[in-house]
């Protein structure tokens, strides 16, 4: 698909540009998750990433202006709509650079909803309708945000179970692994919606979710993501099910050392750990240095794990630690990747604390449940209009409709820190803006670093 800043918005708002009273200058909006959001905070990513690849820069040129207007022309029937005149003073006059200032809170921080998130504002005169004719590109930011907050979300879960069970959380950073490369619609989804994962976890099986870390928040590849050999079900299936004693034993024997996975459930899940893993190769396994990683792949989760645990427990031993939880034998762990969500993670994690067990000898994978099952309404994002500057003089407007949970803010605002948190405000009310310049007129005003990111997400 061709990268035209010109249409790659929304099919109605290309003939906006005739619609603003007249004397209109400027347009001011803004970027929120609102009230009824799945979650109490949204963290805020992904605008860098397009910022970079959409906005930066020469974005409009003749032969663009040209394939928009042919475009244009064969979708409304008339080459009334098209602003060709708006594109061509934006190529002519600010030499094909978008006229227009963002300011954004830092990339990475946790915000309460009901506050703004980020500020668009035309730097022209001339173009006012450039503010929101941007709002569908920029709203994609919505996705890796969505992301980014979910996956946090299930790292305080996570969080509070090994508070309880466990003697400290030193591997929580790899205690959610992303399962969701297959299950997006494209390749840069992934990458977008897979880097804001690991703002808050380091392991992963999106490569592209590294590539995009790395070209768009200059991330540093020794210390972001990191994945294990693992099974699947051709490799565990392809002996039948006599023969999967002996798909184990060459997995043993090519891998003697480090942490790998084993799809478990080709037959009978309880069977293979009891039986296979249990007896036949227990010693090998315990003698190994590293992990044997069971993972089971089909069934109720909290039934599946409790059962599992036990058996492994029995078969390869455990401990209780000072808290008083069963801690298995640290050559085997096991970690669950079929169809889970954060609701379902928290159940297992209950379950496993209920029977004794501590929640450090799991991990999960999720799939679609982090990358895909989401949508602009999980956090429920919204872009609107809330100041427009007619004839030199500023004039608050805003939405107040029957549903007061879309009701929209008024004015010019920023985002002030106070002793109860975040608050919107308007621009006027002492007090530092959180938000920060981060693009005016093609230029990139901050270039986040991964690390930095991941820093402004730490959970405190």
């Amino acid at each position: 698909m061709s990268n035209n800043i010109i249409t790659k918005t929304d099919s109605y708002k290309v003939a906006h540009w005739d619609m603003y009273p007249v004397g209109t200058e400027y347009v001011y909006s803004y970027f929120e998750s609102r009230k009824g959001a799945m979650f109490d905070e949204t963290v805020f990513f992904g605008l860098q990433g397009l910022l970079k690849n959409y906005f930066t820069g020469v974005v409009v040129t003749k032969e663009k202006i040209d394939a928009a207007e042919h475009l244009f022309r064969a979708h409304f029937g008339s080459t009334k709509i098209f602003n060709r005149a708006g594109w061509e003073y934006i190529l002519n006059t600010c030499g094909g650079k978008l006229p227009i200032e963002i300011l954004a809170v830092p990339e990475g921080t946790p915000v309460t909803v009901n506050n703004v998130l980020m500020t668009v504002v035309n730097t022209d005169p001339k173009v006012p309708w450039l503010t929101n004719y941007v709002e569908t590109l920029l709203t994609h930011v919505w996705a890796s945000s969505t992301v980014g907050t979910l996956s946090r979300e299930v790292k305080k879960r996570y969080k509070h179970f090994l508070d309880i069970t466990s003697e400290n959380n030193a591997g929580i950073d790899f205690m959610l692994h992303d399962f969701g490369y297959r299950g997006v619609t494209s390749d840069e989804s992934a990458g977008f919606t897979g880097a804001a994962h690991l703002i808050n976890f380091k392991g992963t099986d999106t490569l592209a979710a590294m590539e995009y870390a790395l070209e768009f928040y200059g991330a540093d590849l020794s210390n972001l993501a990191f994945s294990v050999p693992a099974t699947e079900h051709s490799i565990m299936t392809s002996l039948g099910r006599e023969g999967e004693w002996e798909v184990v034993r060459q997995l043993l024997n090519n891998y003697p050392t480090g942490v790998i996975s084993v799809v478990s459930d080709s037959y009978d899940i309880y069977n293979f750990v009891d039986k296979i893993l249990g007896i036949q190769f227990k010693d090998r396994i315990l003698s190994r240095d590293g992990v044997f990683v069971v993972r089971p792949d089909s069934g109720d989760p909290e039934e599946v794990v409790t059962r599992l645990i036990k058996i492994m427990g029995d078969r390869f031993g455990y401990t209780v630690n000072r808290k008083g939880y069963k801690v298995l034998n640290p050559k085997v762990r096991l970690i669950w990747g079929d169809g889970i969500d954060i609701r379902g993670i928290q159940n297992v994690l209950g379950a496993m604390m209920v029977n004794g067990w501590s929640a450090e000898n799991i991990l999960f994978g999720m799939g679609g449940g982090l990358l895909q099952k989401i949508n602009r309404d999980t956090q429920r994002f919204a872009f609107k209009s809330c100041a427009q500057c007619r004839d030199g003089t500023w004039h608050d407007i805003w939405k107040d409709p029957i549903d007061k949970s879309k009701m929209s803010k008024k004015g010019k605002l920023k985002l002030i820190m106070t002793d109860n948190g975040f608050e919107t405000v308007s621009i006027n009310t002492p007090g530092n803006d959180i938000l920060l310049p981060v693009y005016k007129n093609g230029e990139l005003l901050i270039d986040y670093t991964f690390d930095r990111v991941r820093n402004n997400a730490v959970l405190k």
